[in-house]
């Protein structure tokens, strides 16, 4: 998946804004990137961004 198909999927005008936020989540130490695959690190912090409905 491309920054572009990111932007697109998530309503994001241009893929340099999906590298802005997506450095600023590694950043925040968030996220992690390895081997081109985006490792969530912290499941809440993105979790205040969404609205998950998740059965238990």
């Amino acid at each position: 998946m491309t920054n572009d198909d990111i932007a697109g999927f998530c309503g994001i005008s241009t893929r340099h804004s999906v590298n802005r936020i997506l450095r600023g989540l590694r950043e925040e130490h968030v996220i992690r990137t390895l081997y081109n695959k985006i490792m969530v690190l912290d499941v809440e912090y993105l979790k205040q961004f969404v609205d998950v409905k998740m059965d238990a």
